[in-house]
């Protein structure tokens, strides 16, 4: 053996470029096989993480066919189990028969063994899939006291019972992160006990759920927002909160709501809210989510200038110290149905820079990404605005891929390369760029001097920026557009323009053909600079 091989660092990073070069992982199965230096370790790789929980079930074969309750899982079982840190059981297929008997035959037999320690002595993750609910009582045996994080995705529409839930408080005290998905219901329980919300918020340790629902009760969701400990919430927010500006805690009694208003989520960092309209949003945070770091919106219906408006307000309102604030996203659902039409918006749906005041107050802010479907009139000075508020801005989108539906009294985007370079000159650590340029009208970017700095604006270059979404953005000359753009961007490689669903519109094929023939010049500009 090579005296390389001794140092654990060396022999630790072969055996991980091993596991990630070969998914059937057949070259570690050869070199647990190699000699007895080698095997522990990488055993130790192969089942670390187990992608399907059946290989490991393999192993359970009662020595006492007839008396299965005397017997105990076999030491190749102990010793598979005893190395396993991430663990899944994945969804069966349901015309697969006799996988599903097998498994649930192998569940069964685990489950009467004599068991009286934790199968599973150093597992950190387990994720359930499953499409049988009658296994859903074994769970119990793969929960322990390292378990940090759990994850149960459902492919049912009733709300199915978790009998172990009760016993997650003691079976797993070191649970941090916690997630149910695909299953509509999260409040009800079947026996009339305890919800599985208030079960999550005795985990003393717990500061990362995520839970899709749409049915959790107002009760439950103010208990939740009393777990000190969480830190991150990704929740669907449920029809009981009234998007006609109610509280989110509305029938509550006076005490309670006061309790809730004063610590409501008073440690939470990063949350992701889904909900039908921005107002439920708005109500959601209206009592003051004070921490928060990173937040994502995702919504059904598309919101209006004046509610986008009201929610930037509540959340800039709500912050005690506005530097945290590090992302804000908000997306609908409706780009798709409505971007495939060739009408004017009216004045009412426009999205000027005053949409965005509230939000200047984020000085940190580094990723922002709008997307609805609402109508966009800004210039050169507005994006300048933004770009002077929000230095550190890295990921700068407004209607990626979707194109700014133009209004009746802006007919034309008034943001030009010019624009475009004074952001890149006030927001130097960007990489990501979705906006609508004017093309038409071409000005060559040129140093300026910007209003909110006394120096002069020098012609800088982002090296970061590789492609570019331009939307539905006109052009004239392919040639003036490129040679514009890879000043500033001297990396640029291509750029996304007129995709689907803006396809559909019908210039679209004219003005797609002619950001084409920018690519073409962009690579062709890129060949001759390597040679």
């Amino acid at each position: 053996m090579h005296h390389a091989l001794l140092v654990d660092e060396i022999l630790l990073n072969i055996l991980a470029a091993l596991r990630e070069a070969d998914a059937p992982y057949s070259q570690l199965n050869a070199v647990a096989r190699t000699c007895h230096f080698l095997s522990p370790l990488a055993l130790d790789f192969l089942w670390s993480e187990l992608p399907d929980v059946r290989p490991l079930l393999q192993y359970i074969k009662p020595r006492m066919p007839n008396d299965p309750h005397i017997s105990v899982p076999s030491a190749s079982f102990q010793c598979a189990a005893f190395r396993v840190r991430k663990l899944s059981c994945p969804a069966l297929a349901y015309s697969d028969t006799h996988s599903q008997i097998a498994l649930t035959e192998q569940l069964r037999l685990l489950s009467m063994m004599g068991i009286t320690t934790s199968l599973f002595p150093n597992l950190r993750q387990l994720s359930w899939t499953d499409t049988d609910q009658s296994r859903y009582v074994y769970i119990q045996l793969f929960l322990s006291p390292t378990l940090e994080s759990l994850e149960l995705d459902f492919f049912f529409h009733k709300p199915p019972d978790f009998p172990f839930l009760t016993l997650l408080p003691k079976l797993c005290p070191n649970l941090r992160s916690m997630s149910i998905s695909k299953h509509p219901v999260i409040s009800l329980s079947g026996d009339g006990g305890p919800s599985a919300v208030r079960t999550i918020c005795r985990l003393p340790r717990l500061t990362t759920l995520e839970c899709k629902s749409s049915t959790i009760s107002e009760e439950d969701i103010l208990h939740l927002s009393q777990l000190k400990s969480l830190m991150t919430l990704s929740l669907g927010i449920p029809s009981w909160v009234s998007s006609d500006r109610g509280s989110s805690a509305p029938h509550s009694s006076g005490a309670a709501k006061d309790r809730a208003d004063r610590l409501w989520f008073c440690n939470l960092h990063n949350l992701h809210l889904r909900a039908f309209s921005i107002p439920i949003i708005t109500s959601f945070l209206e009592p003051g989510c004070r921490s928060l770091q990173s937040v994502v919106f995702d919504i059904s219906e598309a919101p209006t200038t004046a509610s986008l408006t009201e929610c930037f307000s509540t959340l800039n309102s709500s912050h005690i110290e506005c530097s945290a604030m590090s992302s804000i996203k908000v997306r609908d659902s409706l780009s798709n149905a409505t971007l495939g039409v060739s009408q004017l918006l009216p004045d009412s749906q426009v999205i000027t820079v005053d949409v965005f005041k509230p939000l200047f107050a984020f000085t940190k802010l580094r990723v922002f990404d709008l997307g609805v479907c609402l109508s966009f009139s800004l210039g050169d000075s507005d994006l300048t605005a933004m770009a002077s508020s929000w230095p550190e801005l890295e990921v700068f989108c407004l209607n990626e891929g979707r194109g700014w539906h133009l209004s009746a009294s802006h007919p034309r985007p008034s943001i030009t390369v010019r624009g475009l370079q004074s952001l890149c000159a006030l927001c130097p650590r960007l990489y990501q760029i979705a906006i609508v340029l004017n093309a038409l009208d071409l000005f060559l970017p040129c140093p300026t001097t910007s209003p909110f700095s006394r120096r002069d604006t020098v012609l800088v270059h982002n090296l970061a920026v590789t492609r570019l979404s331009l939307g539905d953005s006109r052009l004239a000359n392919p040639q003036d557009v490129a040679s514009a753009l890879s000043s500033i961007f001297p990396r640029l490689k291509r750029i996304s323009a007129w995709q689907y669903p803006l396809d559909t519109l019908p210039e679209s094929r004219y003005y797609h053909r002619l950001w084409e023939e920018v690519n073409n010049i962009l690579q062709q500009r890129l060949k001759r600079d390597i040679t």
